[in-house]
């Protein structure tokens, strides 16, 4: 362990029954910001040791705040890394698993969530048959004060996880190391006989500044898995940014990156092996990545981990599963498209052996009258779906109001797991805006402004405004008019920078900043009624309601 790492004690751990969730509490926001460069929370946590749950989530929490030891800002100014390690005995030895990797937000100018902080959500059930007993847990670093809380529900899982295990442990790799086949080369994997599906697990991000193209942060690489010599898998570890919905964020954050963006959970691939194995062989995997074309890119780097999990068969024939409430909602990550006023979103999961083909759904306002639906589709077991779902009845909408969704009857038959079938959610109240405003765009510089357009829709799709032709350092003012109903206004920018200065460029290319442009809604009479924020990536979205 690095010497400078801040020594830490061992928490007391919370055991809080919620109906059918066991919640620890590992680490809060009064827990002392780690010391030392790219220190992180050390701590030990005492996990349950039963062998079965429907779930495992870890909750994470992040606050900017003065308390914190990295650097002179209540957020890190940069960008960093981490991984959320445990360390588990095995024999003589100690095995160290990566169940999580993030990176934190640019720290300048963030907002995040005030005094409740921004959440981010794990489900990390895969990792059931290991979080068990007293483990060492290492997790997050000192650029934001920190709130984990991992969350046991109660309950049968889809399948059983019989074990998962370390094919590539967790690493720093140079591209050049990569290409060459100087590491992670092949290994050979007995596969459990007893067994009925096997998945591999990848974690990747790239990282690093060399050659033409910034390799490897800003450049797409194709990466590929190999089963006894044969290709198996291909794909491309890339990510975009521009709808990151913590924004506005210092630096560069709407850039897309390698598997990556600055605040946000860092991607995770799984592949299915079941088709392509016999329970109880020995096969040969091996990863690839492809070759450099540039010697200048040789020194960027990857950060990955690659696991194997083994599981049981299905549990159940007919399990349809609601997995999350995308709108209308509360929670962080969805922001961006709340408050709504139009119709909601859900994700569904076949959890079931069978196919899904069909499905019932009833939601709407606690106390309220309830809609119902029925969805048609073909869902192969642990296939997921968003859906949308018909027109709410958002007449004398309350703010806060309770929003639930209940899932039942796949395929027509009785669900044999009705403890994922029912979700809360929080609606709030979308902004009101009267039947006639003044929407006032004014454009940056630096041949930009051609980049944008906008659109008023209702929640039908019915465009009534439209504009795209816009010109650099200009102002524009739009009379608007309209009936009663819910309407979304929409703001794109192709190029996902948003319409602020690029400031961060200031040293490189000094006179090329540009401008800050802006876009508000103001009455007749000339007041400010609601003013976007101009550091906003892709798109700005906003719901509202014309009375």
């Amino acid at each position: 362990m690095n010497v400078f790492y801040f020594l830490f004690y061992i928490l007391q751990i919370i055991y809080a029954y919620e109906s059918d969730t066991l919640s620890i509490k590992v680490i809060d926001f009064s827990t002392p910001s780690p010391k030392g460069w790219n220190a992180q929370y050390k701590t030990k946590v005492k996990f349950p040791y039963e062998n079965q749950w429907a779930k495992i989530l870890m909750v994470q929490k992040l606050k900017c705040d003065s308390l914190t030891a990295g650097d002179q800002y209540p957020c890190g100014e940069w960008d960093y890394i981490w991984n959320t390690f445990i360390y588990i005995p095995n024999g003589d030895s100690i095995v160290q698993y990566n169940i999580s990797s993030f990176v934190t937000p640019y720290g300048k100018r963030l907002e995040m969530g005030g005094e409740k902080g921004w959440e981010w959500i794990y489900d990390i059930s895969e990792y059931s048959p290991i979080l068990k007993g007293t483990i060492d847990l290492e997790v997050g670093n000192n650029q934001e004060l920190l709130d984990l809380e991992f969350k046991f529900i109660k309950g049968t899982p889809p399948q059983n996880i019989i074990s998962i295990e370390n094919i590539y442990p967790y690493g720093e790799y140079k591209y050049e190391h990569l290409a060459n086949d100087s590491v992670l080369n092949q290994v050979s994997i007995n596969l459990n006989k007893n067994a009925k599906a096997y998945k591999i697990k990848s974690i990747i991000s790239g990282h690093g500044h060399s050659g033409p193209y910034n390799c490897c942060e800003w450049d797409s690489k194709t990466h590929t898995w190999y089963i006894n010599g044969y290709e198996l898998f291909r794909w491309n570890v890339w990510t975009d940014c521009g709808n990151n919905p913590l924004y506005p964020q210092g630096g560069t954050w709407p850039f897309n990156r390698a598997g990556w963006c600055p605040g946000t959970i860092v991607d995770e691939y799984e592949f299915e092996l079941t088709p392509f194995v016999i329970p109880g062989d020995t096969i040969i995997l091996n990863y690839g990545i492809e070759n450099y074309y540039n010697n200048g890119e040789k020194d960027g780097t990857f950060r990955m981990n690659h696991q194997l999990i083994t599981l049981g068969p299905p549990n159940f024939k007919y399990d349809a599963e609601l997995i999350d409430i995308i709108s209308p909602s509360n929670q962080d990550r969805y922001s961006r498209i709340n408050p709504i006023c139009n119709n909601p979103q859900i994700i569904i999961k076949n959890s079931g052996e069978f196919n899904l083909k069909s499905l019932n759904i009833e939601f709407g306002f606690k106390d309220y009258k309830k809609t119902y639906f029925s969805w048609h589709g073909n869902l192969l077991f642990a296939e997921k779906d968003t859906l949308t779902l018909p027109m709410l009845n958002w007449n004398n909408f309350i703010n806060n109001h309770e929003f639930i969704v209940k899932i039942y009857q796949p395929n027509r038959k009785e669900d044999e797991n009705k403890q994922n079938n029912i979700m809360r959610s929080y609606a709030k109240l979308p902004q009101i805006m009267p039947s006639n405003f003044i929407l006032k765009i004014h454009t940056n510089n630096m041949n930009r402004a051609q980049e944008n357009s906008f659109t008023i829709s209702n929640n039908h799709g019915e465009i009534y405004y439209y504009e795209n032709n816009f010109s650099d350092d200009q102002d524009y003012s739009y009379n608007i008019q309209l009936d009663s109903g819910c309407y979304q206004f929409s703001f794109i920018d192709d190029m996902e920078d948003g319409i602020s200065e690029h400031w961060w460029n200031r040293n490189s290319n000094p006179d090329n900043i540009g401008s800050n442009g802006s876009i508000k809604i103001l009455s007749l009479k000339g007041d400010e009624i609601y003013r976007f924020k101009s550091d906003f990536g892709q798109s700005l979205n906003l719901n509202f309601i014309v009375k």
